[in-house]
């Protein structure tokens, strides 16, 4: 199961476990208690669970001819023509499922245009051997000549590195942050190194659709997913029509399901009219002011539609998650928004101010487990 879904994660004993099912932002467990989710199904949920327009589309598919074709079908180019016009430094793409995938496709593409081995990779980008053996606990991983992004890797490897991999945007979208990727896009260019954009969260979640297009730093490849497929499982990897045209080996029987791709053409859709991600980070804005202002203790650092949350103690920490839990608010380490929970700002804000004043008030007590990482050193035997 997902590392970030384990139950070690939050407070074990007192977060449900399993979730019965969804719709908008609310999630209700086996036991039928509903839950408003800032967790967002780590990020896919952007236009609600359940929602009726996408349901509607992919039941269409399936009863209009099935799900997967011998061929491939015309709603993949219908698709790809869909997502050239958001995302117009696009030349060519191709889909898969997941952002692993989409990340591991990436980088053998670069590896095989360019015709070095070196990865430089900065952050997270999936849970495939090349990637994760640089983070903990990485049990079971392989060697793959992917190693961290640094001045000291970018001088030792300099002759053989294909290609840059990393989020341009986690939750630092300062001007530091913009000016560093200005200028690595320039080092790239200079150096005959293929940058690649891992926008498998940031999809959707900036007022230009992406943080490339946002920012006017575009990469040789782009990777999205998440919240593209439109609560479907889909990834989509594409770049500059020289790259993605070169000669690579990249399959996938699934990659072209055509449930989740009738799923990513109505988000397309509902993207440019119901809920466009400029009013999204409008809302968002707004929410993170209001929530921020609540509590020292406690904040959310990111961007208006994705951050984490910041603790000064840990104690703290725990005691919050499982009170808001309790109040019937699912919270994780990162923080998600979308249009529907906008509606429950002034209920959430006013329930985290509740569960800050019983805190400091010692009016609670731990009830379960302390949570933990899903990146931790050591993983607990069960």
């Amino acid at each position: 199961m997902t590392n970030s879904k384990r139950s070690r994660c939050f407070i074990e004993g007192v977060y449900p476990t399993h979730i019965s099912h969804g719709f908008k932002c609310y999630l209700y467990d086996v036991d039928d208690n509903k839950y408003i989710d800032y967790i967002c199904a780590l990020g896919t949920n952007y236009f609600g669970y359940a929602n009726p327009e996408i349901t509607r589309a992919v039941h269409k598919a399936m009863i209009d001819g099935g799900s997967v074709f011998s061929l491939g079908s015309v709603e993949e180019v219908i698709l790809a023509e869909k997502l050239k016009e958001v995302f117009p430094f696009i030349d060519k793409m191709r889909f898969l499922k997941t952002g692993s995938e989409g990340c591991s496709a990436a980088v053998r593409i670069a590896r095989a245009y360019t015709g070095k081995e070196v990865i430089l990779a900065q952050g997270y980008n999936g849970w495939h051997d090349q990637f994760i053996k640089r983070t903990p606990p990485a049990l079971g991983a392989i060697e793959g000549n992917v190693y961290e992004f640094s001045p000291e890797n970018l001088e030792k490897h300099n002759d053989n590195i294909a290609a840059i991999i990393l989020e341009p945007i986690i939750t630092d979208h300062s001007e530091g942050r913009l000016f560093w990727l200005s200028r690595l896009k320039e080092m790239c260019d200079k150096r005959k190194i293929l940058l690649i954009f891992d926008e498998t969260i940031t999809a959707y979640r900036f007022p230009q659709f992406c943080a490339a297009k946002q920012y006017n730093i575009y990469p040789d490849i782009w990777i999205g997913g998440k919240a593209l497929g439109g609560g479907l499982p889909l990834s989509v990897v594409g770049g500059r029509k020289a790259v993605m045209k070169s000669d690579y080996f990249v399959s996938s029987t699934w990659a072209g399901d055509r449930l989740a791709i009738a799923a990513a053409l109505k988000g397309v859709e509902l993207s440019h009219s119901l809920f466009r991600p400029s009013e999204l980070w409008d809302m968002g804005s707004r929410f993170l002011e209001l929530f921020n202002a609540i509590c020292d203790q406690v904040q959310i650092v990111g961007y208006p539609t994705r951050g984490v949350f910041k603790y000064k103690a840990p104690n703290f920490k725990a005691l919050y998650m499982q009170e808001m839990c309790k109040a019937g608010v699912l919270i994780g380490p990162t923080w998600f928004y979308n249009k529907h929970l906008h509606t429950e700002m002034e209920n959430v804000l006013s329930i985290s101010k509740m569960v800050i004043k019983k805190i400091k008030n010692g009016e609670c007590r731990l009830e379960g487990s302390m949570p933990q990482s899903p990146f931790a050193e050591k993983v607990r035997k069960s």
